[in-house]
């Protein structure tokens, strides 16, 4: 419901995610796609392996709901078919935390996306593979631009992050910005409504601020820190940020050629970038030839999975 396959095994349509019985989250549902290279986990990195991870949304209160560890094992192991195949897949041995965790980790693991236009331009010397506003664009990502200060690209590394987690405002802007008197609420696809920012309050949780990296260390420097996404497949994943609350890459281009939002707190590296019109447009233009070519044969794979089996819920 969060990682959707079409959407680029994210959420196209929600800036944040909603939980069990329509609850508030507070962060973007970031894509999943190469997330078995990833060093550290969740925008705020508090969590370093796959096996773990996935039980942070299981036990949010906001997110799954569940109780505690017991209560899914216990969920799981009444629903038909599903005992065999854990059997089946872990040597004999039951539905447990540890092969639950095993079982979600191995399938994201398979979630491999490269073989891009840039790959086969960058890597595999096909000249062609680019277009020459994309070239541009590639130029600037590494030069003018300082897309890769942090997007880090090279000759023997391509993940497009440096795995870190910076301060660019996004965060200060949310916590710190004075009350709107009106939100846009998306009613649709595309369709957005000014709704009063006191009706919304009236008929919903109160979100508290998200200071990212400080929740977990509570280090008062790491305030509004959150990590550097990878930016393959970038195209796919909209919205961005941690909170969702850039729509297009063109406005996270615009955002950053800005110098971000200034905060006592920001990332040295950020800074006005004074890009053109055009230079922009080709920034984003090479941002889109990062898509891996087997994206729609995933997508199929990931349809096909949940049926295989016909397991009855």
């Amino acid at each position: 419901m969060c990682h959707i396959p079409e959407q680029g095994f994210a959420h196209n349509e929600l800036a944040t995610a909603v939980g069990i019985e329509g609850r508030t989250v507070r962060r973007n549902t970031p894509t999943i796609y190469n997330v078995a290279y990833s060093k550290n986990l969740f925008h705020d990195a508090r969590e370093d392996t796959l096996e773990w991870q996935v039980w942070g949304p299981l036990l949010a209160k906001n997110e799954m709901g569940n109780p505690s560890f017991s209560s899914v094992v216990n969920k799981i192991k009444i629903l038909d078919g599903y005992p065999s195949l854990f059997k089946k897949a872990f040597d004999n041995q039951r539905v447990s935390v540890v092969n639950i965790g095993k079982a979600l980790a191995s399938y994201q693991r398979t979630l491999i996306s490269a073989n891009s236009n840039f790959d086969k331009w960058f890597y595999a010397n096909k000249e062609d593979a680019l277009n020459e506003k994309e070239k541009l664009g590639f130029r600037l990502f590494v030069g003018k631009a300082r897309c890769a200060s942090c997007h880090i690209i090279e000759a023997d590394y391509a993940l497009f992050t440096d795995s870190k987690l910076h301060n660019t405002g996004v965060g200060y802007l949310s916590s710190m910005s004075p009350k709107k008197e009106y939100i846009p609420v998306q009613v649709a696809p595309g369709v957005f409504l000014k709704v009063d920012t006191n009706v919304i309050s009236k008929v919903s949780n109160k979100v508290d601020n998200d200071l990212g990296l400080y929740e977990i260390t509570e280090n008062p420097d790491h305030r509004w820190k959150y990590k550097t996404p990878s930016l393959r497949n970038v195209a796919l994943s909209s919205p961005y940020m941690h909170n969702g609350s850039i729509p297009s890459l063109r406005k996270v281009v615009e955002f950053y050629n800005k110098g971000g939002v200034k905060n006592p707190l920001l990332n040295p590296l950020i800074k006005p970038l004074n890009l053109k019109i055009y230079e922009i447009e080709a920034l984003v233009d090479f941002l889109k030839a990062l898509t891996g070519s087997n994206v729609n044969a995933l997508i199929e794979d990931a349809f096909s999975a949940t049926t295989s089996h016909k397991i009855t819920h």
